[in-house]
């Protein structure tokens, strides 16, 4: 089955060599916050979380981070500009 967050991942580690991209890892797998990752690279301003509806791994996602109010993103690829937005990193870091 396809994941719209498995493209999110490619596009920001092809971007950023550094970067990574972690899910989190509840006490109960399957019934805790499956549908949530956290996006970080060494020269951020701050981590990103991207978190899917219902564990999906699909859009739309909710980006979340220090930086700036939450925002939904719909596809993948707005995932992908938002998550950048909110790292604060330009692209001669990565």
């Amino acid at each position: 089955m396809h994941r719209d967050i498995d493209d999110v991942i490619e596009a920001l580690r092809a971007a950023y060599p550094d970067i990574t991209v972690a899910p989190l890892r509840g006490a109960h797998p399957g019934a805790d916050d499956d549908g949530r990752w956290f996006v970080r690279h060494p020269a951020a301003l701050s981590e990103v979380q991207l978190e899917s509806s219902a564990g999906t791994g699909r859009a739309p996602f909710l980006v979340e981070s220090d930086l700036a109010p939450p925002a939904r993103a719909r596809t993948a690829e707005e995932a992908v500009a938002l998550v950048i937005a909110r790292l604060g990193v330009s692209l001669a870091a990565g």
